[in-house]
């Protein structure tokens, strides 16, 4: 059995050699998974190479595994494997995070996951890869090892070596900047200007794209950041985001003079028919805008590009619990196709600047891949979020008063 597993004459150079084999194929993986659920080309994986060291240490894991357990049943060698490599996920997952205090990937949202850090779907997902890995790729690599010169494994295996102690060195620095530079953003948000801000996003790019985690990671950094800083209003604010009714002069000319060319406009109006959150389209697009407009002006920024881009954020003409062609496809996610569809809608009846097409368009990043260009479009990003988490939270209450409310007068007929 050890030589189907490790073949014969199998040394370091070897063992290193197929480290750095299963390590390029995890990263394959990972970058077609990746790419496919980014829509874009995404370089997979903490290090810079084309290599991902947790497949090759959880290869070597289920090599291991089946050498000494062989005799045993299918079932129990399949359920081995997928513990060893879902307690391999959770060791570099909870180290990642107390040494560099990130969370590269979260699991939090799925079902059955713990901490975070681990999931039953994607340790199922371990399993089956697992059994492929066995019945059909490392008996074809060994197949092609037979047939290698040793001197060239051997020379192969120590620039292997070489590179990848490199590798892993400048990758642990670049994390440890990734970081220090997440804080300096934080710290520095509303002091730094919006070239500064993007060409700090631009280093960041290849590790948030390898990590989509650490998207959400900063949003809500800059998030904490903006309500903090607009925290001095935002409480006092709660009564008057709300637009009065229409035909009603709004809270501030000044915002309805920046509007008025957009809030009068024929198509725009159209969004009063469709429903979103507990109102209209209409409604809402108008909260977030105003919202927006307050925080501009308190923080000096550009109120007048964020309040027009915010009033067209959401400028689509369909009911995107239930839509389809021509607006969008039944099966097409609307969380992240909406802002595209917004933007060319927006372009087509008003004429827009950059910050205003950069709102439109990454008004719900994280989930879109790219992060915002702009301080505005963070800010509309955080008042759409924040509106529309209030109006959730609003709504669940009012319909939980509903229920005690008919409940009381039901128990008031049974007493009577």
């Amino acid at each position: 059995m050890g030589q189907i597993l490790f073949g014969n004459n199998l040394n370091l150079f070897h063992f290193i050699i197929l480290f750095a084999v299963y390590s390029f194929m995890g990263w394959l993986i990972e970058v077609a998974y990746r790419s496919v659920t980014q829509r874009k080309l995404i370089n997979a994986g903490f290090l810079h190479g084309p290599f991902i060291p947790i497949y090759g240490i959880g290869a070597t894991f289920i090599l291991l595994l089946e050498y000494y357990f062989h005799a045993q049943s299918l079932a129990l060698r399949v359920f081995l494997f997928g513990l060893a490599l879902t307690l391999l996920e959770y060791f570099v997952g909870y180290c990642t995070e107390k040494i560099f205090k990130l969370k590269l990937w979260d699991y939090s949202d799925s079902r059955f996951s713990f901490h975070g850090r681990v999931s039953l779907a994607f340790s199922l997902a371990w399993v089956v890869l697992a059994v492929i890995f066995l019945a059909f790729i490392h008996p074809l690599v060994l197949q092609i090892f037979s047939r290698l010169n040793f001197l060239h494994v051997k020379v192969s295996a120590v620039i292997f070596s070489a590179y990848f102690l490199t590798d892993v060195l400048f990758s642990m620095i670049s994390l440890t900047r990734f970081k220090q530079k997440i804080s300096y953003l934080y710290e520095e948000y509303f002091n730094l200007s919006n070239i500064e801000v993007e060409r700090i996003f631009g280093s960041l790019r290849r590790l948030s794209g390898a990590f989509p985690h650490l998207n959400k990671y900063i949003n809500d950094k800059i998030n904490g950041k903006i309500k903090s800083g607009a925290g001095t209003f935002l409480k006092s604010v709660q009564d008057k985001i709300i637009m009065e009714i229409e035909g009603r002069k709004p809270y501030e000319d000044e915002y309805y003079e920046i509007i008025k060319d957009i809030y009068e406009h024929d198509e725009f109006t159209r969004l009063k028919n469709y429903f979103h959150h507990r109102s209209s389209i209409y409604e809402h697009v108008k909260e977030v805008a105003y919202l927006s407009y307050r925080i501009c002006k308190y923080l000096k920024l550009d109120y007048r590009s964020a309040t027009r881009g915010a009033l067209l954020h959401d400028y689509f003409f369909y009911d995107w619990r239930n839509h389809d062609e021509p607006h969008l496809h039944r099966r097409k996610f609307h969380g992240i196709e909406h802002p595209k569809i917004a933007l060319a809608n927006a372009k087509k009846t008003f004429v827009l600047n950059k910050i205003e097409e950069d709102i439109i368009r990454k008004h719900m990043w994280p989930l879109t891949p790219a992060p915002p260009l702009y301080k505005e479009s963070f800010v509309v990003s955080f008042a759409d979020k924040y509106l529309s988490s209030k109006e959730f939270v609003d709504e669940f209450k009012k319909r939980i008063d509903q229920r005690l409310s008919r409940r009381m007068k039901k128990n008031r007929g049974d007493d009577q």
